[in-house]
């Protein structure tokens, strides 16, 4: 049986969205957040679920996570200073060290399907594996290209890259392996550069490097529906989303 920790870098505010809150306490709808829909999409599937914050968020989510019934099985983290995911997954790694798999989830990808996340799980290994789902998209903002089974390269919009008219991207989830991950991101982060745009050591292209040069091997899972790629970094993109709770709760009274 493979144990599985979730870890959820939130950090992100909802200052963009016109709200003064952290992105993970977004509401979706009536009593319910973007912390809810991924705490009861990831429970069934994650021994531990972890979120990694800015400290500014921290009093508020803990204040949140203290009337959860399943407190034992929920830890936070805070991350000092914004250096991007990465630093987050792996700062956190005190939390997920004794666990077989992670299972990285951005912290606003609420139109991610339950399903969708337990494909991934019943993939992930503890032997030197990634799980990547996949989705096709109409010029995506994050582009993945593999050739032979190995992920040579991410392109990254936000970074400057081209991309293609359509393309493969990511719908926020990754699967890793944990014994050995820390090394290789260690490693990682000696040969590597910072984004040309974001002067920001990225996660994404830690992917391929894993790929190429740690040898892990790579379980796609294809994503048939790109709406869930889609997280909430605009105002439109929570219009988008909480019409779509709406038509979902709709149907589930029919």
């Amino acid at each position: 049986m493979i144990k599985i920790c979730a870890v959820i870098p939130a950090a992100g505010r909802g200052s963009r969205l016109g709200l003064d809150c952290p992105k993970i306490l977004v509401p979706i709808e009536k009593n319910l957040t973007v912390w809810d829909v991924l705490r009861n999409s990831m429970s069934p599937v994650c021994e531990r679920i972890h979120v990694v914050l800015a400290p500014s968020a921290m009093a508020q989510f803990e204040a949140v996570l203290s009337s959860e019934t399943d407190r034992a099985k929920l830890s936070v983290s805070e991350q000092t200073t914004p250096r991007g995911m990465g630093d987050a997954i792996f700062g956190a790694e005190p939390y997920w060290n004794a666990f077989d798999s992670i299972l990285i989830v951005w912290g606003d990808q609420v139109n991610l399907s339950a399903s969708t996340l337990k494909m991934v799980a019943a993939q992930c290994s503890a032997n030197k594996t990634m799980v990547l789902p996949l989705v096709e998209c109409q010029t995506p903002y994050v582009q993945y290209d593999l050739v032979d089974g190995v992920l040579t390269h991410v392109r990254q919009s936000r970074e400057g890259d081209a991309m293609d008219p359509v393309g493969f991207s990511d719908v926020g989830v990754f699967a890793l392996s944990v014994p050995g991950l820390l090394e290789c991101w260690k490693q990682f982060v000696e040969e590597s550069v910072v984004g040309a745009q974001t002067n920001e050591l990225n996660f994404l292209p830690f992917l391929p490097f894993l790929s190429q040069h740690c040898k892990w091997n790579l379980r796609t899972v294809i994503v048939s529906d790109p709406v869930e790629a889609l997280g909430i970094n605009t105002p439109e993109d929570l219009q988008i989303t909480r019409e779509r709770f709406a038509r979902l709760k709709q149907r589930s009274k029919h």
